[in-house]
């Protein structure tokens, strides 16, 4: 079963699994923790029951005034858990 959660920093130690891919764009540290500090109710993983994380996403929201909107920056599924719809269920996770 998938469990998913609010990406923490000690996933950043965590995550090579989905980043090592060349499917994948990757960011340097400071990046990542930028956006956690920023947007933290934007940054979800999903973790397999042995620990292993299998997929996250990080987005945030941008704009002035009244005009807002939100921005999905990057959605990755490391490659032995693609095709079975864990980037669909971190897009419509509420």
């Amino acid at each position: 079963m998938t469990t998913t959660r609010p990406f923490v920093c000690d996933d950043l130690f965590r995550f090579n699994n989905v980043n090592l891919d060349r499917l994948t764009e990757t960011y340097y540290m400071g990046f990542y923790l930028d956006y956690l500090a920023k947007w933290p109710d934007y940054m979800l993983t999903q973790e397999a029951p042995d620990g292993q994380i299998m997929a996250y996403i990080m987005g945030k929201a941008e704009g002035k005034e009244e005009k807002w909107h939100g921005h999905v920056t990057a959605v990755t599924v490391a490659p032995e858990y693609r095709r079975l719809g864990l980037a669909t269920t971190l897009m419509d996770y509420r």
